[in-house]
């Protein structure tokens, strides 16, 4: 490595002009980014949960469906009926549409004598006070129609969009902003059009992960140039500090763009982490070579040579610990969890390499504009105050020596508090709670769901086990539909509507016997059975009945909320619906609400596998910098403490744990081990220089403690900025981990150096430090 770094000092000029020549195809790349959020991109490819929803929908078809409703005082009148009829013939015809469901094509059975006649709910033609009250009166009547198409009272009206699948997710965008501007033009000005479902939100959130995606960075290198320039007072190395971490982040995001990766609500931090990150390893290499150019006469070269050559190492540990707290994600099950441990892992590293070799060739090739600047600022420091940092960290460190004792009990009971609090702690998914109050598609979903239906699609299959006892008999659909029933009774306020093909068998037999359509009688004769799929339209039975009639679906609508109440649908379904259904059939759920109770479950177990993995890995290479068990032990606990504290925080506050907030635990570990490194890297050296203990630490103070507070203050920063997005998950990850940045602050200028003093690992000498009037000199 030392090799490596005196050619990056005696050739800079090829240097800059490889890595300069590497970065075209990383820029190309970090210039195409996409955006996607769909549900199936938390999982992986090979996932069974994934196999079988795929399955269903070849089976049964697309289930992504969105909804436009409107809200008049009577959506029974023509005027209102021509609107649902204008709108219909127009999506209808829409690029991307595979159905319109609405009232203007909705059809009924009608029963005359021996014969069934399936006749529109509005008719054909102009449309008179007298049919649209016709129109009302069957409508009104029908419950397969009832909180699906029409409300009960009769104001509010949905037509359900059934979409193809789209080739991408910029195309499924744009599809459906093109539907939704055609339906308004074709409602008129005076209709208020309300659009929900699980597209409209997925396009939604795409399209606030890029504006946060454009928005994080700037803001973020605005705020590091900033924080660097007043710890460094130089322009010059200000600014190839920020071209350093440029270079990081184009290369570390373009990676990631060009192994086919979308951004998304996870992926989204990579690059805002990957600027804080990459920044650390520059303020040091950075704030020692000041040092050296001072100590050593003005000889920029040997200060840019030793800089580099006296930090590689503790910067490969901290990018290593880093790299292994981001890099445990890959234990995850939850996809965009794993793939920013990946790259951010890989990001780290390439920090590295960049912050040795390609600062080291960027400070040779603008030697004359840095010494210049460095002899200006070499000339004010002499006639201004000494600085009010050194001073303090200083002060500080006497400080700790003094309270030990006072610290570490401290220390203890925030853990007990915390650890209280890390008791409490949930895991949930809420995905139209990742979007703001006051958002308009949250709004519109939230109105849909108050006034006629919920527009999430919870598909449950029954399979029967024995060929012979399939859906052509009616002792199947019978189970079919008292499971449905139960199902919609025992749920509700969280599903709003079910259907099935028992509820369209039973209107068809009602309709034959000239029953009453909602008596829910249903055909107790097979060969009436096998009459009814004769007259059925085939379209509805290929989207609710599988083609060997073996499985059948039932399709829930509900309301978008937390997975609490879809993990109590499952826990009813185990008890209630096996009941039910006996051995003859078995059951399966599927569809959204059904993934995102699988992603919470994956959740739980990655929290444990990334978090255990990461401890580990961290601990082992710990060893190594401290060279000492006593000391690696030691050394663990304040990187433990942020995490403690962070979850704790948590816990009271009642924040769950999500597909953001999972990755804090991991994290926190790997990035907060960092300026532990550098500590305990100068404590050790103090204590081979021949120092005491106390004096030793002191002296890391004074060492390492501006840079480390610096980094420290770029981290918390960083993630503060995550808070200015759009999606809620980020903007917790941010507050969370920057206040995790900030105890981790705590642990290594307090938690840390008081256990050094109470436990006395045997790496100095054991002469007590006496207390001294100024301790700045030391």
């Amino acid at each position: 490595m030392n090799r490596l770094i005196d050619f990056s000092v005696d050739r800079f000029r090829l240097v800059l002009f490889l890595i300069a020549l590497l970065s075209i195809p990383f820029g190309w790349f970090y210039a195409n980014q996409s955006f996607r959020n769909h549900i199936s991109d938390f999982f992986e490819s090979d996932s069974p949960d994934i196999a079988y929803y795929t399955e269903f929908q070849e089976i049964y078809g697309n289930d992504e469906v969105m909804a436009i409703v409107f809200h008049v005082p009577n959506v029974f009148i023509p005027e209102m009926l021509s609107v649902v009829r204008r709108i219909t013939q127009v999506v209808e015809r829409h690029e991307g549409v595979e159905q319109v469901l609405s009232l203007s094509n909705a059809e009924v059975a009608v029963g005359d004598e021996d014969v069934i006649e399936f006749i529109p709910v509005i008719p054909d033609g102009p449309l008179t006070p007298e049919s649209s009250q016709k129109a009302r009166e069957v409508a009104l009547s029908r419950k397969t129609l009832v909180g699906h198409l029409i409300s009960v009272d009769g104001t509010t009206t949905c037509m359900m969009v059934g979409l193809a699948p789209a080739s991408s997710n910029e195309v499924k965008a744009q599809i459906i902003k093109s539907i939704q501007k055609k339906a308004k033009e074709s409602a008129g000005a005076n209709i208020e059009l309300r659009f929900s479902g699980g597209p409209c939100v997925e396009v939604e959130i795409n399209g606030l992960t890029g504006r946060d995606n454009l928005l994080f960075t700037p803001i973020t290198l605005l705020i590091i140039i900033f924080i660097v320039y007043r710890l460094l007072r130089n322009v010059v190395l200000s600014f190839l500090g920020i071209a350093n971490i440029l270079i990081i982040v184009m290369w570390g995001v373009g990676f990631l763009v060009m192994c086919g990766e979308p951004i998304n609500t996870v992926t989204v931090i990579i690059a805002p982490v990957l600027l804080a990150i990459a920044i650390a390893d520059s303020i040091h290499i950075l704030s020692h070579y000041r040092s050296l150019y001072i100590k050593r006469g003005r000889e920029h070269a040997f200060a840019v040579r030793e800089s580099a050559k006296t930090l590689w190492i503790p910067c490969l540990f901290t990018s290593l610990t880093t790299g292994v707290g981001y890099l445990s994600f890959v234990t995850t099950t939850v996809r965009p969890v794993k793939i920013v441990g990946i790259f951010t892992a890989a990001g780290v590293m390439v920090a590295f390499a960049m912050s040795v070799v390609y600062l080291s060739a960027l400070l040779m090739f603008f030697e004359s504009s840095i010494v210049k600047r460095n002899d200006v600022a070499r000339g004010l420091r002499k006639k201004s105050k000494p600085a009010f940092l050194p001073i303090f960290l200083s002060r500080l460190g006497q400080w700790v020596m003094d309270h030990s004792v006072g610290v570490v009990a401290l220390f203890v009971l925030v853990a007990v508090v915390t650890g209280m609090g890390m008791g409490r702690l949930t895991f949930d998914t809420d995905f139209a709670g990742y979007l703001k109050n006051g958002n308009r598609v949250k709004d519109d979903l939230r109105f849909v769901e108050r006034h006629i239906r919920g527009t999430v699609p919870v598909e449950m299959v029954l399979e029967a086990v024995d060929p012979g006892m399939d859906f052509t008999h009616p002792k199947a659909l019978a189970v079919l539909d008292e499971v449905s029933q139960s199902m919609l009774a025992h749920m509700t306020g969280h599903y709003t509507n079910a259907f099935s093909a028992a509820d369209y068998f039973g209107e068809i037999h009602a309709a034959f016997t000239k029953g009453d359509a909602n008596a829910d009688a249903l055909p107790k004769a097979q060969i009436d059975l096998q009459d009814y799929y004769e007259l059925a339209d085939e379209e509805v039975l290929q989207r609710f009945i599988s083609p060997d009639r073996r499985s059948a679906r039932i399709s829930l609508a509900s309301v978008f909320g937390s997975n609490a109440s879809a993990k109590k649908t499952r826990e009813f379904a185990e008890t209630h619906v096996k009941r039910i259904v006996g051995d003859a059939f078995t059951y399966r759920f599927t569809g959204l609400s059904a993934l995102y109770v699988t992603m919470d479950e994956n959740l739980k177990v990655s929290q444990v596998r990334s978090f255990g993995t990461a401890f580990v890995l961290i601990f082992i290479m710990m060893f190594f910098v401290c060279k000492n068990p006593m000391l690696t032990l030691l050394s663990m606990v304040p990187n433990l403490f942020p995490i403690c504290t962070t979850l704790g925080i948590m816990g009271w506050l009642g924040i769950p744990l999500d597909t953001s907030t999972i990755m804090i635990a991991s994290v926190t570990i790997g990035i907060a081990v960092d300026d532990t490194i550098h500590f305990i890297t100068w404590f050790r050296r103090n204590c081979e220089a021949g120092l005491c203990r106390q004096k030793a630490l002191v002296k890391t103070y004074s060492d390492t403690g501006q840079p480390i507070v610096m980094t420290s203050l770029v981290l918390c920063v960083a993630y503060f900025v995550l808070m200015t997005g759009s999606v809620k998950p980020i903007i917790a990850f941010g507050a969370l981990a920057g206040l995790a940045m900030f105890f981790a602050l705590l642990g290594d200028l307090l938690v840390l150096p008081a256990l050094i003093n109470l436990f006395k690992p045997s790496l100095c000498e054991e002469e007590e430090m006496q207390p001294e009037g100024d301790v700045s000199n030391v």
